[in-house]
């Protein structure tokens, strides 16, 4: 096919979806516009972004351009928030909805008159992309992760090029503007490749955008600075911008082509100078140029619904009537004696074969493109029976061999990768570099430690970058981990809990099919943020997602090392899950055998008979390492002071937003009384805000019987144990709140109440003076170690 051929092909093509596009903005009947249009066929409220629908339309035309003529696996990602119209209208073309829905959006008029109907409708179809179209892998109602999460799923597949649709508007954004870094990780010759196409329409929703205001001189600066090779295309040009957008794609596609091969036969290509197009056209290209002396085409004016009157307004119907007329969409096509659409062949050519198509793309369903998982065998890495309890080990350290172990377990199938934006070392997690290397493209100094090319840890200090690359590479079928500093968690709040609507929104879909997990790891934990200062003590993430689906969320906070593999395994194994792990990686006292951990991540909690009496007379729960470590360390202390007193100490290490423990055990309500009795006093150690714990326990009756222990927003730059001192979470404060709760209940009368409140308190001061005299905890503190 000569190059006119494929742009008339293409020009058509492009009017066919912008005029679905618009119908679907504005039409409930009528929808082929066989005759000029009534205020009758207008839908009482009309929604959607027309603005951007024409690049999205413009761009998706020469990605099929591109699939036809190389036979090769595109994914189309769509940066742009509310495009779906043209979204829609291009998987009604292709076929893909009516290949995953033919009952309700067959082939024909009545297919057409579904998506037009229910766009933006209740019950009916989103404004933006979303897990019920196909192909789609990016909930697109929130703007900036399109870029990152394309760089993601080309991770080990080398055959896939993602086109990434990046809205200037959408370039304004933080995570947006960190995903350009992702060239510095993705190796060439083992990995798939993006290609970013930059819409430059010039406006957001009521103003122009930074690159909208740019010299091509200046773009051109920007993004050869940040490592690519930039390709113009603008509309104003002196050549057709049809023209100008194959010649583009075609280039783009030589270029990948190029480093990918050189890649892949020996070369070490440092810097790849991988393409990305920047694309200039107008805002609401092709729709109504202005209404009443307003400049619509061209302009924010045109971000919306414009001309948005149209069933009341006779000068609005008028020119919605011509646009739709300026399209020809009754010259694009034909009806066959049984009904179906039947395209010009000029559109036809343009529809990739039903396999490659961006709609069927099978890398974004889950289910048998799911890599399965080797996982290392945890007798060969637990603490074993011979270890005495109180002894000290590293949580983090041994989730890092774990790590380690799966990657070796997992080398040749490529399936698993660490996504890190603090350091690996920093988080104990080294142990995986006997196994693998950080990945790094650029320079590589002699003296550089534990990167290659085709390292499958990826680092760089970016939340945003790596979770979303986690997130492309998770929901195309691969596994992975993201460790990072539980105070910065916080930054990828949101992209988390976009995620998590993507997952649950896809549960009612009948072509997704179950995805790994995603795992999120955060270690760097608050109570140790004794060095680093008030700054970097936050647990507000693990608050934040624990308001999510319980089906979806689960929060595991493992005691101890051997629990910690346990939860690693689980969470490997999770699907459509969003795991939280949280983990410290100071020593801390390994208090559980590896069955005993078993036995307790089947409930999420669990009464620890070597340290608890029958028939108590309080409970002391724990839910977090270090908070753990405190609350048995309370316990000799009051069992010294009160050797009568009966107590039992449960461990909780799972919650979801059901409450406490797993959904197993959440299936059995009448256990909360026999965990936490009936009748007695509880006091409840937790890692983070006590809010959190009060919300999850809200409809227990007992919970009233509950005092919990939690952050309280105090601290500053002091000594690890001090952190607990000013949030209330010592063992001292446990002690005192036992023997109120012990006063209270009758078990202590009032004299030996206010000796020991007395001697804690006393005590409390004694260590506050010996730290700001010496600097660091006493020996007693650091060095403790447990007695039964």
């Amino acid at each position: 096919m000569t190059q006119q051929h494929e742009i008339t092909a293409l020009k058509k093509y492009v009017r066919a979806t912008n005029f679905l596009a618009t119908s679907q903005i504005y039409l409930k009947q009528n929808v082929l516009h066989k005759r000029p249009l009534a205020h009758s066929d207008i839908k009482p409220r009309l929604l959607g972004h027309w603005g951007t629908c024409p690049g999205i339309n413009f761009v998706y035309a020469n990605v099929n351009r591109l699939i036809v003529k190389h036979k090769r696996p595109f994914l189309y990602l769509v940066g742009p928030g509310h495009g779906f119209p043209a979204v829609q209208a291009n998987l009604f073309i292709e076929g893909s909805l009516s290949h995953f829905y033919p009952e309700t959006i067959p082939y024909n008029e009545t297919g057409i008159e579904d998506i037009c109907k229910k766009f933006s409708a209740a019950y009916g179809y989103p404004s933006h992309a979303n897990p019920e179209a196909p192909g789609q892998i990016l909930e697109g109602g929130e703007l900036g992760y399109s870029l990152s999460v394309g760089w993601g799923a080309v991770l080990d597949n080398p055959d896939l090029i993602a086109t990434v649709l990046v809205g200037d508007g959408e370039s304004e954004t933080g995570p947006l503007a960190a995903s350009w870094y992702a060239n510095r990780l993705v190796n060439p010759a083992t990995n798939g490749a993006v290609l970013p196409i930059v819409h430059i329409n010039g406006y957001k929703i009521s103003g122009p955008t930074r690159m909208g205001r740019m010299s091509h001189e200046e773009l051109d600066l920007e993004f050869r600075g940040l490592g690519y090779f930039p390709i113009i295309v603008d509309d104003q040009g002196q050549e057709d911008v049809y023209v100008q957008m194959v010649n583009a794609m075609d280039q783009a596609y030589a270029m990948i082509n190029d480093i990918q091969t050189r890649a892949r036969n020996g070369e070490d290509v440092c810097k790849p100078r991988w393409p990305v197009i920047l694309m200039r056209t107008a805002k609401g290209w092709t729709g109504v140029a202005e209404d009443k002396g307003k400049k619509l085409e061209g302009n924010c004016e045109s971000h919306q619904v414009i001309v948005n009157k149209c069933a009341t307004d006779k000068g609005h119907l008028e020119a919605l009537d011509k646009w739709l007329a300026s399209y020809g969409f009754s010259d694009l096509y034909h009806m066959n004696e049984q009904g179906e659409l039947i395209f010009d062949k000029d559109i036809q050519s343009l529809i990739p074969p039903k396999e490659l198509s961006c709609g069927r793309q099978k890398l974004s369903y889950g289910g048998e493109m799911v890599r399965a998982l080797s996982t290392p065998d945890l007798t060969k890495l637990a603490y074993g029976p011979e270890v005495p309890r109180g002894h000290r080990g590293f949580s983090m350290n041994k989730m890092g061999e774990w790590m380690r172990d799966a990657f070796k377990l997992n080398r040749d199938q490529r399936n698993l990768r660490i996504f890190s934006p603090d350091e690996t070392y920093s988080n104990q997690l080294q142990a995986v570099f006997e196994e693998t290397d950080r990945a790094w493209q650029w320079p590589i100094e002699s003296w550089d430690v534990d990167m290659t090319r085709d390292g499958r840890v990826m680092e760089l200090l970016s939340e945003n970058l790596l979770f979303g690359m986690m997130h492309g590479y998770t929901v195309t079928g691969r596994h992975g981990m993201f460790p990072t500093y539980e105070a910065f968690s916080q930054v990828v709040s949101s992209m988390a809990d976009q995620y998590c609507k993507y997952v649950y929104a896809s549960q009612g879909v009948h072509f997704r099919k179950p995805l790994p997990s995603c795992n999120v790891v955060l270690s760097s934990l608050l109570e140790r943020q004794d060095h680093n200062g008030y700054s970097h003590q936050n647990p507000s993430f693990l608050g934040a997602m624990l308001e999510k689906h319980p089906e979806i969320i689960s929060a595991y906070l493992p005691a101890d090392a051997n629990s910690t593999l346990v939860y690693t395994e689980r969470a490997f194994g999770d699907r459509d899950k969003l795991n939280i792990l949280v983990a410290g990686k100071k020593d801390l006292p390994q208090w559980l055998t590896l069955d005993e951990a078993r036995k307790q991540a089947k409930d999420g909690i669990m009464v620890w008979d070597f340290a608890s009496d029958d028939n108590p007379d309080v409970v002391l729960a724990g839910c977090g390492d270090y908070v753990t470590q405190e609350c048995m360390a309370s316990l000799v202390l009051i069992r010294e002071l009160l050797p009568r007193v009966r107590i039992r100490f449960v461990s909780v290490s799972e919650l979801n937003s059901n409450g406490l423990g797993s959904r197993k055990f959440q299936e059995k309500p009448w256990m909360m009384d026999e965990i936490f009795t009936k009748d007695k006093g509880v006091v409840f150690n937790y890692h983070g805000y006590p809010n959190t714990i009060k919300k999850l326990i809200f409809d227990y009756k007992g919970s009233r019987r509950f005092r919990i222990k939690g952050y309280e927003e105090e601290g500053s730059t002091t000594t690890p144990f001090d952190m607990g001192v000013r949030n209330g979470t010592s063992r001292y404060h446990l002690v005192i709140d036992m023997a109120y709760k012990l006063f209270q209940q009758g078990v202590i009368d009032e004299t030996q109440h206010v000796a020991i409140t007395t001697d804690m308190l006393q005590r409390l001061v004694d260590h506050k003076n010996y730290i700001k005299a010496n600097g660091v905890d006493p020996s007693y503190i650091e060095n403790w170690v447990w007695t039964r």
